[in-house]
């Protein structure tokens, strides 16, 4: 390894340290509450040279959600263009997806309080849009290749099975209800949406 390429792998290091320790504060104190310098000193960098990495408290908490969504997106995209029986990839996705919400559960309360209390609004930058309708598209397209009613209209059953599955982790974020297993989910839209064959 070069001595630009060890530069650029502790650089990284230092951003994955910063946003370890952000998170760890946001998720204690929330947004607003949260301050530069105890992320600083949380991560061991100087004030400094976090805001070298994000100019403002508001990248910092933005990048943090990019990196999450990005992450979500790569795994449930991947499942989706698995080759195979289409309800077959309907209920792998279920699963990867509540999967990867549950193991991303602290950012989500986070984010959710944040919303709730109507504090940060405009967080959901472009490329978080662009990922979101990505992933309804992929979605749609596997619903497409299911019996009617879905392959009627895939782009809005993707959106209802989208919103099933947010509300559901949603009431048990706010522990309304245990984390929703894909299991259950999979029995009710199968039955709520996928005709039997006769």
């Amino acid at each position: 390894m070069n001595g630009r390429s060890k530069r650029k792998a502790w650089r990284e290091e230092v951003e994955r340290e910063i946003l370890a320790a952000a998170l760890s504060v946001f998720s204690e104190r929330g947004f607003h509450r949260a301050k530069m310098v105890e992320i600083a000193e949380r991560a061991g960098v100087a004030v400094g040279t976090l805001y070298q990495y994000f100019p403002s408290k508001k990248a910092l908490y933005e990048t943090l959600l990019f990196e999450t969504a990005s992450m979500i997106h790569e795994r449930v995209i991947k499942v989706l263009s698995e080759e195979g029986p289409p309800q077959e990839v309907l209920k792998r996705f279920l699963e990867i997806k509540l999967e990867t919400l549950r193991e991303n559960e602290i950012l989500l309360k986070l984010h959710l309080r944040e919303l709730w209390e109507a504090r940060f609004r405009g967080v959901h930058t472009e490329k978080i849009r662009a990922l979101f309708e990505d992933y309804l598209e992929r979605l749609a397209g596997i619903l497409k290749k299911l019996p009617s009613p879905l392959s009627k209209n895939p782009r809005f059953y993707a959106a209802l099975v989208d919103g099933v599955i947010a509300t559901a982790v949603v009431e048990a974020l706010e522990g309304k209800m245990p984390f929703p297993r894909s299991e259950d989910l999979w029995e009710i839209l199968t039955r709520a949406l996928i005709p039997k064959e006769k």
